[in-house]
């Protein structure tokens, strides 16, 4: 079985200054502090209007958390070869995007052909992913890319799993208060190619559906061969992390085929598998890493307090605990 190489964009990333934070109090000036975006805005509540954009910048990708205080209509148009989307981290009241309403279980499609129109509702924190097309396609099948595609051609709001919400909120929140409490993290190469395969994990997870069962079932003798040979995938990989991406990309199927033999034989999902895969993977590195965070954040894990508790669920102690038994901590 082929060893997976990573695309030369991420072995070569060139890591972030830090996170660059901006606050105002004018919706105009807002507007524009999303680069690229077009974007202009119009107060619709009553009231003063705080807001601010927090993002991190590296090559081609792009991560924002962008908080305003009053409901606007916002309007904008992204450039044909960018795929952007946001999720809600917080709102209140009610809110419509190209033409649907928000709730906390979709997507929003902010690129597409024909730009987006968004009636935010107030109080509105909105995390968002900002990639390239082709940034993108080399963590997908040559299926999931026509899929992806099909999907981002028009600005809308996309229904997606609660569990798939939750977990790119889990990632904003954590990425961006992880990177300011220790923003030394952005200058390890091993760090940055963890960070990006998580943002194209999650994409390629909330835009592909992965519950339908593929147009041919393989056998269980098939699925078992499958799962064996993630296994092994996993074992020659066994000082950094795997994604559903990297290993279809290697077996050569798709993440619905990957998705169905889990479940069928297993009773379990792939994604729920190479997570337990991972907290393995920390708990080695643990012994020679300089702290919890470098190793959480190396493999993937990227909100701390979520990644304690399953820490925690999975080995029975916190792994501070762990931490300090191996290097002889009191």
């Amino acid at each position: 079985m082929q060893r997976l190489l990573y695309p030369e964009s991420v072995e070569n990333r060139r890591p972030p200054s830090a996170v660059n934070f901006q606050s105002t109090k004018d919706f105009e000036e807002q507007a524009v502090l999303l680069d690229g975006w077009n974007q202009g805005y119009a107060q619709l509540s009553s009231g003063g209007f705080e807001g601010y954009v927090s993002e991190m910048r590296f090559d081609d990708l792009h991560l924002f958390m962008e908080y305003s205080s009053q409901s606007l209509f916002q309007n904008g148009q992204l450039p044909e070869d960018v795929i952007a989307v946001g999720v809600p981290l917080q709102f209140s009241g009610n809110g419509l995007f190209c033409g649907s309403a928000c709730n906390h279980q979709s997507m929003h499609i902010f690129s597409g052909e024909n730009g987006f129109e968004f009636f935010s509702p107030t109080q509105l924190l909105m995390g968002g992913m900002v990639v390239k097309r082709d940034q993108l396609a080399p963590w997908l099948s040559e299926q999931d890319i026509d899929i992806v595609n099909s999907k981002t051609q028009q600005s809308r709001l996309m229904p997606i799993e609660m569990h798939k919400a939750q977990s790119v909120r889990a990632f904003m929140t954590g990425a961006f208060e992880m990177v300011n409490q220790t923003p030394q993290l952005l200058h390890r190469a091993n760090t940055l190619r963890s960070l990006t395969k998580t943002v194209m994990s999650l994409l390629a997870e909330g835009l592909v559906d992965n519950t339908s069962a593929p147009e041919a079932k393989p056998s269980s003798l098939k699925c078992w061969k499958i799962i064996n040979d993630t296994r092994e995938l996993v074992q020659q990989h066994a000082d950094s992390p795997l994604s559903v991406a990297d290993v279809c990309k290697v077996l050569g199927i798709s993440r619905r085929t990957l998705q169905y033999c889990f479940q069928n034989l297993l009773d379990t999902n792939p994604v729920t598998y190479l997570r337990a895969e991972r907290l393995n993977g920390v708990r080695r590195m643990l012994r020679t890493s300089h702290s919890v965070t470098e190793a959480a954040a190396h493999w993937g894990f990227w909100h701390f307090g979520h990644f304690s508790q399953e820490y925690k669920k999975m080995f029975g102690e916190l792994p501070s605990v762990t931490y300090k038994r191996l290097h002889g901590m009191h």
